[in-house]
């Protein structure tokens, strides 16, 4: 059979095509690169583990079209990746362009494993031992569906979502032979561009006509976008009942139990994704700072440590979650970790000394590693520093959990004459919701009092938000709205401000249309800056 002959049209000169092969068998690398140049693909690299593939895919010049990739490695666990971890890191990150195909090779014993990874963003699958006809077969049909949708990839490189989900949309209407493939992209580009409704559309189409669980898991997906966390659980669970392998699922399901305030029930969902893909960064990161505001400490150590070893040349190894080690390192007395940490956010601050963020998550990890020398008038001083910035628009909520951590960590020790302060303004401004809120109070838990304050600092906010309400009874539109915006300017607090900005939009025909002006300018500068509640990308920055 000719190159012609076994490709369509579209991609007829493999001759251009970039492959990758990852095995640490040299006898496997061989056969499967000379597999590839017979097929008439010119650039063949190979990678033993996939810590190196890492390297050279996000050093590539130009992304590679094809990755095969074995999907066990010896000392593979929490100081090692599989293919399946390489993958997911890739896709988190996303370092890997939809027009890459990936190709997992496997042996009977980890079937499951690479049968629930088709779930995810995996093009297809190959069983050891693998024959050269049936690689040129899955070679066929992978690079055709590539083929079938390049506009749709054309499209998405160019950075037009919109175009290339309603090509998607095109497909999967007219019954294409990829319809399946390309619902699967044109529902994620939907949920990218946070159209719900045409996701939605698309995925309970798809449902109607074929069980498909990714399909299911989108649809918990929205559910969790439009606060239905309650019914994103039971679609969860039953997807999970049925499909208990699929680590997607379990990511999404523990999102949704942290909005349901189960937090040890997060804790096991998270658990169980990393048991599933013990190399993955993401997921232990995720862990470990859960266990950390649960007040497990030891397994916090643990698990974030490993993450620092897999993933210490990742995109996806997050600096929040190495503060997070510096943090539970503290509390165990662990001062190995915690040297760890404060050694790899000093390289990262010299690394993006343009960043605010990371500028502040050195700060706090020099506060941890001050604290665990005894040094308490440099971890005072830096303390000082962080909370300086409380009212900043960038100041996160993850920043202020950190600041109420350490804080309470110190206090014992040292007098934080401000602390009370600090925790009275992190509260104001970041109880914007039940979880958040939780959240603060297990951050502060460490001082009990101070956790005490979290709780009624939150109450007096939301009663503050209910009497301001209470004046729209005896229509009293400008009392209730002065009441607001007040309280906005001075809590910054997310909730409140749009609250403000919503009562407006329903309520403002009944103001002068000077006043109604004046405040919707107050309204608009809090939004600009506070109505994200301080949420910012916490993936690291390469």
């Amino acid at each position: 059979m000719t190159n012609q002959q076994l490709l369509p049209p579209l991609q007829a000169d493999v001759s251009r095509l970039r492959a990758l092969v990852i095995d640490e068998g040299e006898l496997s690398r061989s056969v499967l690169s000379g597999i590839l140049r017979q097929l008439g693909l010119q650039f063949v690299q190979s990678a033993r583990r996939p810590e190196e593939a890492r390297r050279m895919i996000r050093n590539a010049p130009q992304p590679y079209d094809l990755i095969v990739s074995d999907f066990h490695f010896r000392g593979e666990g929490p100081d090692g990746m599989t293919g399946q971890d390489l993958l997911d890191e890739l896709r988190q990150a996303r370092g890997l362009p939809m027009q890459t195909a990936f190709i997992m090779v496997t042996d009977e014993a980890r079937y499951q494993h690479v049968a629930d990874a088709l779930e995810g963003a995996l093009d297809d699958y190959l069983l050891k031992p693998i024959t050269a006809g049936q690689f040129e077969d899955r070679f066929r049909l992978v690079m055709e569906r590539k083929a079938a949708l390049r506009e749709v990839f054309q499209s998405i490189e160019k950075g037009d979502y919109d175009d290339a989900a309603a090509r998607c949309e095109v497909m999967f209407a007219k019954a294409n032979k990829f319809r399946v493939y390309a619902a699967r992209i044109g529902s994620e580009l939907y949920l990218r561009l946070n159209q719900l409704d045409a996701a939605k559309r698309m995925l309970e189409a798809l449902l109607a006509s074929k069980a498909v669980p990714w399909a299911r898991l989108g649809l918990a997906r929205i559910e969790l976008s439009t606060a239905d966390s309650a019914t994103a659980c039971r679609t969860l669970e039953t997807l999970l009942a049925e499909n208990p392998g699929y680590a997607d699922a379990y990511d999404v399901y523990g999102r949704a139990l942290l909005e349901e305030m189960k937090f040890d029930a997060a804790v096991e969902v998270f658990a169980k994704a990393v048991q599933i893909t013990p190399g993955n960064v993401s997921r232990l990161q995720k862990l470990g700072s859960l266990e950390l505001f649960l007040g497990q400490s030891q397994a916090a150590v643990q698990h974030l440590t490993a993450a620092l070893n897999v993933g210490a040349q990742s995109r996806t190894l997050d600096y929040q979650g190495v503060v997070a080690l510096a943090i539970a390192s503290l509390d165990r007395g662990a001062e190995e970790s915690g040297e760890r940490a404060e050694r790899f956010m000093q390289d990262a601050a010299m690394k993006h000394g343009d960043s605010d963020r990371v500028r502040r998550l050195r700060l706090c990890s020099e506060v941890a590693w001050a604290l665990a020398l005894r040094r308490y008038e440099p971890a005072l001083s830096g303390l000082a520093r962080l909370a300086s910035e409380l009212s900043e628009p960038a100041f996160s909520f993850e920043m202020a959990c950190n600041l109420v951590m350490l804080g309470v960590r110190c206090a014992p020790h040292r007098a934080v004459p401000d602390l009370e302060a600090w925790v009275r303004k992190a509260a104001q401004r970041f109880s914007i919701s039940r979880p958040r809120t939780r959240m603060l109070e297990m951050a502060a838990s460490a001082l009990p009092p101070m956790e005490q304050l979290v709780r009624e600092t939150a109450g007096q906010i939301n009663e503050a938000s209910r009497e301001a309400m209470s004046h729209l009874v005896n229509k009293q539109h400008g009392r209730t709205l002065q009441a607001l915006v007040k309280l906005g300017e001075s809590s910054l607090n997310a909730r409140i401000i749009n609250l403000a900005k919503a009562t407006l939009d329903h309520h403002g025909h009944q103001l002068d249309a000077s006043e109604s002006l004046l405040l919707g300018r107050r309204i608009e500068a809090l939004q600009e800056m506070y109505a994200d509640a301080g949420r910012r990308p916490v993936e690291r920055r390469a």
